[in-house]
Parts: C-alpha cells; structure tokens; sequence
C-alpha cells in the first residue's frame, strides 16, 4: 500500500484505486482500504454484493489488516502488504501441492463434506460443521475430527482459530484441485 494514500477504493469499476474488472462477483466499489492512526483497516459497510472476508471471515463494518492477510472480494483472492515488513522480500516457497491419490478414501468424503455447503451457488457459506459432516457421512464426531486433524497436517494449515482453520483448509483443498467446484 501506498503510505502517502489515506483512502484506498477497491472494485469492479474502473474509477476504483484496485480494479478487478475480470470477476463480475466483485460489486463496482466493493470496499474500501483506509489509514486510521497508524493502522491500515479495511471498511465493507454493506457496500459489496457479495461480501468482503480477510483470512476466511466476513467483514462486517471495519476490521484492522495486517501484513499478509487473505482478501476475498467475490472470487477474487488479494494478499495485502503495508511494506513493513522485511519477510515481503523474500518469496517463500510452495509446498508442493495434493493430489487426490494422496487422500484416504475415508478423508476424501469427509472433505467433501467439509466443502459441500461452499460450493459455487453458495459461495459465500461456512464449511460443514464437525456435527453435519458426521450426519452426512454415519460418522461419529470423533472420527470427523480424527479425519480432519489429518487433513490440516497433510494441507499444511497453520496454526488458527477453529472456524478460520476449516476455512484455510477449503481453501487449499480448491486451490489443489483436490475439490472441484463441480464437486460440492
């Protein structure tokens, strides 16, 4: 971000400071980034269609950005930088991604399940709870939370809170391609 820039517009129009022009999900303005002492927030007071989520969770009025937070406007993905911090010159390296073939069976359907009210028609939805996915598959809840430890350790999802955790971990599962939208 430009320290020199207080306000900073994002969306579909091409009057905003960031155009995404290519996702029609994104609203015309769709947010708005802006420097309050010191701090850089990210503002989305009902202005987008389709929501604004920062490291999987929605915004709901303003909420404080950090160097490296996750930005979803529609199916557009942002990573915001303040240029700050020293670790935004070096590039870290990709874990080298999962295939299906190195899924169990077993954690294959718990993470469609996982997925599944995340799927294309409800895009902006939160992934299945432990509760659901036991339901859907005549699991026990310990068996889904069995599979899905398994899962954030073979996605490598770090260390977050619960519901930011599953989310990260749908994430990486379409990234993958281990979930195709078609799938859930």
């Amino acid at each position: 971000m430009n320290g020199d820039a207080p306000t900073v517009t994002i969306g579909r129009a091409s009057a905003a400071d960031i155009t995404v022009p290519a996702d029609a999900t994104v609203s015309r303005l769709h947010a708005i980034i802006e420097r309050v002492c010191g701090c850089w927030v990210i503002i989305d007071d009902g202005l987008s269609k389709n929501g604004t989520f920062v490291n999987g969770e929605r915004v709901g009025g303003r909420r404080k950005l950090s160097s490296g937070d996750r930005i979803r406007l529609g199916r557009s993905l942002l990573i915001f930088r303040d240029g700050t911090s020293a670790e935004e010159e070096m590039t870290i390296a990709l874990s080298p991604l999962l295939i299906r073939n190195s899924l169990t069976d077993a954690q294959i359907q718990v993470l469609e399940a996982l997925c599944r009210p995340c799927g294309a028609r409800n895009l902006y939805s939160y992934p299945a709870s432990n509760r659901q996915i036991a339901s859907d598959l005549c699991l026990t809840v310990s068996t889904v939370k069995t599979h899905l430890r398994a899962l954030f350790q073979k996605f490598r999802v770090p260390a977050l809170p619960p519901n930011q955790k599953r989310a990260f971990l749908v994430e990486r599962a379409i990234e993958s391609g281990v979930i195709a939208d078609h799938e859930q």
